[in-house]
């Protein structure tokens, strides 16, 4: 009898423990701090990058999903915005997608370097809403941006591409909203430089068939260049010596011969920004370890 008590007590603890996790996220919120909101993403296991406005009351947190560039602004502990930029959409593009979409809006822009666009996704906390809301914001802003994505006739993720042309590079490029510079060498190779994750990184374009990413570091010993390699799959650390200097760049390589999706090109681009920040991180503690 007092067994039987027992186990019908651990299930109801069972039972009430499971609603209270889950009633973490059903908790109603009206506001949440900047703190909270950096927790949250960390809880989502979302890397980001945190900065402030001048007057420091609008805070904004920069980050990447699915290749897609995401800043979430928070105006006020009320209220937040998620938003992303999508080059080369025409005003009538957007009109189109704001007649029938129910949860996102789109806004047109032009600037220096031509037509753009803004999607947006916001919250109003005032009302009340649950934490999990809050999530659900994120998530399904991913949703979006692939939804709008393919709207604009961009995202051909599943098409297989034979040729990556120079001008499919700049097409996932602006759709990736990554402001860059090209210029051939002297070998005629098409080169795009650009940046992310606060590293500078050149793209090489071997006539659609096999592309480049490289970026430069100071330079680190061969032993420790070859124990880095031996720990990483998809990146190479090379030293190199030229008239003026010597550097250690990590280089990551793409064989598109026997083709590759835009998809494909997208996770390509940013993994090496993360790969970009690994090795950064690396040298930095192996530079506080020669001290």
């Amino acid at each position: 009898m007092h067994k039987t008590k027992f186990i019908l007590a651990s299930v109801l603890l069972f039972a009430f423990a499971c609603v209270g996790a889950h009633a973490q996220d059903d908790k109603v919120i009206r506001s949440i701090a900047p703190e909270a909101t950096e927790k949250l993403l960390q809880d989502m296991k979302v890397e980001f990058k945190k900065s402030s406005s001048k007057k420091g009351d609008e805070h904004y947190f920069d980050f990447t999903r699915n290749g897609y560039k995401v800043r979430l602004t928070q105006y006020s502990p009320e209220d937040m915005m998620l938003d992303c930029v999508f080059r080369g959409a025409p005003i009538e593009k957007v009109n189109q997608w704001n007649t029938y979409t129910r949860l996102s809006r789109a806004s047109y822009h032009k600037d220096a370097s031509g037509e753009f666009c803004i999607l947006e996704y916001g919250l109003d906390l005032s009302g009340g809403v649950s934490t999990g809301a809050v999530k659900q914001l994120i998530t399904r802003f991913d949703e979006e941006l692939k939804k709008f994505d393919k709207f604009l006739g961009n995202a051909n993720d599943d098409i297989v591409i034979a040729d990556v042309s120079d001008e499919k590079v700049e097409n996932v490029l602006k759709t990736m909203a990554i402001n860059y510079q090209k210029k051939k060498n002297n070998a005629g190779v098409m080169m795009f430089d650009f940046e992310m994750s606060s590293f500078k990184i050149r793209l090489y374009n071997f006539g659609g068939k096999d592309l480049m990413m490289d970026a430069h570091f100071r330079k680190i010993p061969l032993e420790v260049a070859n124990r880095y390699n031996l720990n990483r799959k998809f990146v190479r650390v090379v030293n190199y010596k030229s008239k003026d200097t010597e550097y250690t760049a990590l280089e990551a390589n793409l064989d598109c011969e026997a083709g590759v999706t835009e998809g494909a090109l997208r996770h390509w681009i940013v993994s090496f920004g993360e790969d970009a920040r690994h090795f950064s991180d690396f040298t930095k503690k192996l530079a506080a370890a020669d001290k």
